[in-house]
C-alpha cells in the first residue's frame, strides 16, 4: 500500500484526536484552577476562534499558491504540540490566553489541507469513503482521549494536586501531537495531483464530535478574499438568511460551553474527572446516532430536523440549571446530567448532518465551495461572539441570565428559520 495512495497516513489523526479528546474539557477547568473567573474563561474560550477563523484563510491560500500540503499538516500538528506545552507551563490566565491564540493560529494550518489531502491521494470515486474513514479515525481518537482524561484526572497521579495533574495531561497531549507529526512525516508523500478547493462541492457529513470552542475548527472550504459567492457575486437569498440563523444558533451553542464545565464544578459539584464523563456521554450519543441521522433527515426534511434539534438543545441547556436546584444525591445528580448531555449529543448529530446538507442544497451547483466557506465562517463568528457574551454575563450577572441568553440566541436562530420558510431545494 503506497504512502500517498493508501490509508496509513490517515492514522496520524489518531494521536491528534486522542490529544484533542483528552483536553476537550481541560482548558476551562485549568483556567478555573489558575484562579480565572467566568469572564476570563469566556475570553479564553473565544481566543482559539479569534485566531483560527482568519488563520484558516491564510493557511489555505498559502497552501494553494505554493502547491504544498504536507508542510502545513506538519505545521498544524507541531504548532498544536507547542501550544499544549505552553499551556502546561502557564501560571496565569494571560499566559493561557496567549497559548490558546497560538494554538488557534498554528493549529489551523492543518485544517484546510487535511481533507483536501484525502482527495488528492484518492480516486474521485473513493472520496466519500475516504472522508468517512478520516472522520472515523479522528472520532475514535477523540473518544479514546476523553477516556484517557477521565482516567488520568480520576487517579490524580501528580502528587502536588489537581493543577499539576492537569499540567501533565497537557504535556501528554503535546507528545501525542508530536507523534502525529512524526507519523505524517514518515507515511505521507506530497501528492502530485492537486485539487482546487474552490471547485470542490464535496461536503463531509461524517464529523461525529462537537469540538467545543477550546480547539481549532476543522474546515475544508473557506472564503478567500476575492470570493463573493460565485459567478453572480452573491449567495442566494435563502442561503444568506439561513447563515444568519446559523450565527445565532452557534453563538448560543458555543456560549453555553464557555461556562458549562465551570457550572458543573461550582453548582453541580462534579469533580474534574466527572466533567469529562459528562462530555463522553455526549460524544458517545452523537457517534451512535450518526448511524440513523441521515435516514431521519431524508425522511423528515433537513430544515424541520434542524429546527427540532435546535429546539431540543434550547430545552436541554436550561435543564442543567433546574437540576442544580433539586435535592438529589450525588449519584442521582450525575446520572441525570449524563442523560441530559447524551440528549445534547444526539441533537448535535442531527444538527451537523442537517446543516451541511441544507447548505449544499441551497447553494448553486457552481458555488458549493463558497457556500461551505460562508457556513464555516458563520459558525466561527458565532463561536467568537457567544463565549465572549456568555462569559461576561455568567461572571457579572450569574448563571441564570447566561442560560436565558443562551436560549434566546438559539430561539432567535430557530425563529429566522421558521418565519422565513427557507426552501430545502
Amino acid at each position: 500500500m503506497g504512502r500517498s495512495h493508501g490509508a496509513p497516513w490517515y492514522y496520524c489523526y489518531l494521536p491528534h484526536g486522542i490529544a484533542g479528546g483528552a483536553t476537550s474539557a481541560l482548558i476551562p477547568l485549568f483556567a478555573y484552577a489558575l484562579g480565572g473567573g467566568l469572564v476570563e474563561i469566556g475570553v479564553v474560550a473565544a481566543a482559539t476562534s479569534i485566531a483560527s477563523v482568519p488563520a484558516f484563510v491564510l493557511w489555505g491560500v498559502l497552501s494553494d499558491r505554493l502547491g504544498r500540503r504536507k508542510p502545513f499538516l506538519l505545521l498544524g500538528f507541531l504548532g498544536t504540540a507547542g501550544s499544549f506545552a505552553a499551556m502546561a507551563s502557564s501560571s496565569s490566565i494571560l499566559q493561557l490566553y496567549a497559548a490558546n491564540v497560538l494554538m488557534g493560529f498554528l493549529g489551523a494550518a492543518a485544517g484546510p489541507v487535511g481533507t483536501v489531502l484525502v482527495m488528492e491521494t484518492s480516486e474521485r470515486k473513493l472520496w466519500t469513503k475516504r472522508l468517512a474513514l478520516l472522520s472515523r479515525v479522528g472520532s475514535i481518537g477523540w473518544t479514546a482521549g476523553v477516556v484517557v482524561g477521565v482516567g488520568w484526572l480520576a487517579t490524580g497521579t501528580a502528587p502536588s494536586g489537581d493543577l499539576a495533574t492537569m499540567r501533565v495531561l497537557f504535556l501528554l497531549a503535546s507528545v501525542l501531537n508530536m507523534v502525529a507529526a512524526l507519523l505524517a512525516f514518515a507515511w505521507l508523500s506530497e501528492p502530485l495531483a492537486k485539487v482546487d478547493r474552490r471547485h470542490v462541492g464535496v461536503v463531509d457529513l461524517q464529523q461525529r464530535i462537537e469540538r467545543g470552542r477550546f480547539l481549532p475548527m476543522r474546515m475544508l472550504h473557506f472564503l478567500a478574499p476575492r470570493d463573493r459567492g460565485g459567478p453572480s457575486g452573491r449567495l442566494p437569498r435563502s442561503l444568506r438568511v439561513y447563515l444568519v440563523s446559523v450565527f445565532f444558533m452557534f453563538a448560543g451553542f458555543t456560549g453555553f460551553y464557555a461556562f458549562f464545565p465551570i457550572f458543573l464544578t461550582e453548582e453541580l459539584l462534579l469533580s474534574s474527572s466527572e466533567v469529562f464523563v459528562v462530555y463522553l456521554a455526549s460524544h458517545a450519543a452523537s457517534s451512535i446516532a450518526y448511524v440513523r441521522t441521515s435516514m431521519w433527515v431524508d425522511r423528515w426534511g433537513t430544515r424541520p430536523m434542524q429546527m427540532y434539534a435546535a429546539l431540543g438543545r434550547a430545552a436541554l441547556f436550561p435543564s442543567f440549571f433546574v437540576l442544580a436546584g433539586l435535592p438529589l444525591s450525588p449519584s442521582a445528580r450525575l446520572g441525570l446530567v449524563l442523560a441530559l448531555h447524551a440528549g445534547v449529543g444526539l441533537c448535535w448529530a442531527i444538527l451537523n448532518v442537517a446543516g451541511a446538507t441544507l447548505v449544499s442544497r441551497l447553494a448553486r451547483e457552481e458555488a458549493h465551495a463558497q457556500a461551505m466557506g460562508a457556513y464555516s465562517a458563520m459558525q466561527g463568528f458565532g463561536s467568537i461572539a457567544g463565549p465572549l457574551l456568555m462569559g461576561f454575563l455568567a461572571g457579572s450577572a450569574g448563571y441564570a441570565l447566561a442560560f436565558a441568553w443562551v436560549v434566546a440566541l438559539i430561539v432567535t436562530g430557530i425563529g429566522i428559520l421558521a418565519v422565513d420558510r427557507i426552501p430545502e431545494r
